[in-house]
């Protein structure tokens, strides 16, 4: 995957994204895989919004049920159970275990008739799952049962706890990445650091984009016959100066990664406000989430200090044995998503997915789409990519996203695929390196390593604490357009993912990228500069 500027303007496409975030790459996939000639620019890196902001957990929509919201319940199971097929190296099942008390809605009668209905609608959860992803029904267990499996859950007023399997994605930004490389096998053309400046408005159709692309100033025009605005929390920005904004109100979403460690089970608790939170192990740490802002805010509004700490409280609430402090904290995930707002001006996230024809602002060629779900990012495309075909008058071709594996996800037994790779592979590669290659990239792990041949400084560990080897880097840079050191550091691989690397770290990193891409001293001290900066929010609290 080569990042070539000239070959968006090179042509007409059928159809521009505008915004690499988890729904714009998987529209452009989906597109592409259904033979249209589809372009796809960001303006930071794919993947680095709000979509590298989760709580790295793919969910069957239990919370559905409590509102009796069938459909996105049906939805959320049946998409759990597609990233499983398609990317059976990317998920492992969790469980979940949310304490009980006496409630008329949440207690443990209404917990156990709620897993009967999940029982009813997610009858077919495990259909073509391979056997180790198979997920178990639901239950409901008892207070000593609970206080002894789950010591951790708060005691005060404990019945009972409800218990549960869902997936965790140990490498969350690889599954992203993945959408963007099977959009580039399909022929999209992909570019990241190019931002959209204006819409291209040829009397009232949108017929592509300006932009500039962010690494040389260089203005360019992509022509396009359809036109889908992707870009998150900033879905405005192109429209309010054509006179369609879409005015989806916002809110910001936290997420906590610690120090501290983890066990087996992801733990829920309940904050002041009556809100879940949730302690889920992830590459053997906590991870906490999600915090969200009572009130709407802008597009781009950072996160405080004051909500920090507003986290933690309500996190030392929901836990009482937990006494986290804020040098437990070792990154803050943070994003501004869509919201809905109440009658009292109170935020909270907004269930499904926005996605406005701009043909009711008399503007043509253009659609706009933002949600908050990772879980069902592919099906929303499904959606989006048929209102496409609509607009370009053509008969839709079926999607098959959700039958084809993602690239890497062609093996579907991850344990025997792990055997076999510590085996060809043990030599000069640690044991723990060789699970993480095949959690990451799947099937395509050996040819990784294949750049460490004649390298074998390549095969090491770039940080002590960390799996993360020097050739995953020079592939990062070679073959998936890594163009900064926290592109290689943190999305592409996880060396900096759960915190600052360390010095010692980030300096062999920085060698490594920058041998590739023919750095200078300086520009090596700047890139990891860039790099602490990236950990700013703790630092500032």
């Amino acid at each position: 995957m080569v990042r070539d500027v000239d070959r968006l303007t090179a042509r007409t496409f059928d159809l521009l994204v505008v915004g690499g975030g988890i729904y714009g790459l998987t529209v452009a996939y989906d597109a592409a895989q259904r033979g249209l000639a589809v372009a796809l620019i960001e303006r930071e890196d794919f993947g680095s919004g709000a979509s590298f902001n989760h709580l790295r957990t793919i969910h069957g929509g239990l919370r559905y049920l409590q509102t009796l919201n069938i459909a996105r319940a049906r939805e959320s199971v049946r998409e759990r159970r597609t990233l499983a097929r398609i990317a059976p190296h990317a998920v492992r099942p969790q469980l979940f275990a949310l304490p009980l008390r006496r409630s008329l809605t949440k207690g443990k009668t209404a917990t156990r008739v709620g897993f009967a209905l999940d029982r009813l609608i997610a009858a077919n959860r495990n259909l073509n799952v391979p056997g180790p992803l198979r997920l178990p029904v639901g239950c409901v267990v008892s207070q000593r049962e609970a206080m002894g499996r789950f010591p951790e859950l708060a005691p005060q007023g404990l019945v009972g706890a409800a218990v549960w399997y869902d997936y965790i994605t140990p490498e969350s930004d690889r599954l992203t990445f993945a959408f963007v490389l099977a959009a580039a096998e399909h022929n999209a053309v992909l570019a990241n650091y190019v931002e959209a400046t204006a819409p291209i408005l040829d009397g009232r159709r949108i017929s592509g984009v300006r932009a500039v692309d962010r690494q040389t100033g260089r203005q360019v025009e992509i022509a396009a016959r359809v036109t889908v605005n992707a870009t998150g929390s900033a879905v405005d920005r192109l429209l309010t100066p054509v006179g369609a904004p879409t005015r989806i109100p916002m809110l910001k979403a936290l997420n906590l990664v610690t120090r501290r460690e983890a066990g087996d089970a992801a733990l829920g608790g309940r904050s002041q406000s009556g809100r879940h939170l949730f302690l889920v192990p992830w590459r053997r740490r906590a991870l906490f989430g999600t915090w969200e802002s009572e009130r709407p805010c802008d597009a781009g509004a950072a996160v405080t200090p004051g909500e920090i700490a507003a986290f933690i409280g309500d996190l030392n609430y929901a836990f009482p044995s937990l006494n986290l402090t804020l040098g437990d904290i070792a990154l803050v995930h943070h994003g501004v998503v869509p919201a809905t707002v109440g009658r009292d001006g109170r935020a909270s996230l907004e269930g499904g997915e926005q996605v406005r024809d701009h043909t009711a602002d008399g503007l043509e060629g253009l659609l706009s789409v933002a949600g908050t779900k990772y879980t069902t990012a592919r099906a929303v495309a499904e959606r989006v990519t048929d209102r496409v075909f609509a607009k370009l008058q053509q008969g839709s071709v079926p999607c098959r996203t959700a039958t084809t594996p993602l690239p890497g996800g062609r093996s579907l037994d991850v344990a025997p695929s792990v055997a076999e790779a510590r085996r060809d592979q043990g030599a000069g590669v640690p044991i723990d390196t060789v699970s993480h290659l095949v959690a990451a990239y799947g099937s395509r792990y050996p040819d990784v390593l294949d750049i460490a041949t004649d390298r074998p400084d390549l095969r090491s560990p770039i940080a002590d604490d960390s799996p993360v080897i020097g050739a995953q880097l020079a592939w990062a840079v070679r073959h998936e357009m890594a163009l900064t050191l926290c592109d290689a550091a943190v999305r592409r691989t996880p060396l900096g993912a759960v915190g600052f690397p360390g010095q010692a770290a980030a300096e062999r990193a920085a060698d490594i990228v920058g041998a590739e891409l023919g750095w200078s001293a300086d520009r090596k001290r700047e890139e990891i500069e860039t790099l602490r900066r990236f950990y700013a929010p703790i630092r500032s609290a």
